[in-house]
């Protein structure tokens, strides 16, 4: 009994340490990090994929749209909004999720972190944005998928 306890103590060990050290099947180097920063915004390419960040009420509050990066295979998101808005930018793959938030300024031109989405992965762009107090105020959109 005792060597059946051990040998389970061992097992749990070893599968907790193997968890620790190895990090999710679908992170690539590219997640979460700065198109502008990482130089591959210089190889972006406009998806055509865009949408209106519209309130409850259907008006415009801003738009978001969905580019690639033909030399890095990353897709993300950028809005343009009022520039004392402030939001986030979610881009997205049926495996994948990586989200940024924005504070006001910058002239209301804002982008988020890439995802990698390599030739064959669709991905799309969801926006928010608050330009004031009140639900009037607050606006999303989606963008439709694009596929590298």
């Amino acid at each position: 009994m005792k060597i059946q306890v051990a040998a389970v103590t061992v097992s749990v060990a070893a599968v907790s340490a193997l968890m620790l050290t190895a990090g999710p099947a679908s992170a690539h180097s590219y997640d979460g990090k700065d198109p502008y920063r990482t130089g591959c915004a210089n190889s972006k390419v406009n998806t055509g994929k865009k949408a209106t960040l519209k309130n409850e009420i259907g008006e415009s509050l801003g738009v978001i749209r969905l580019y690639y990066s033909r030399r890095c295979g990353t897709n993300w998101g950028e809005t343009q909004v009022p520039k004392n808005a402030t939001g986030q930018i979610t881009v997205f793959t049926s495996k994948k999720r990586i989200s940024f938030s924005y504070r006001a300024g910058n002239g209301g031109h804002h982008w988020g972190d890439m995802v990698y989405a390599p030739s064959g992965v669709c991905a799309q762009a969801t926006g928010t944005v608050t330009a004031g107090i009140g639900r009037v105020n607050k606006g999303s959109g989606t963008t439709g998928k694009a596929c590298g």
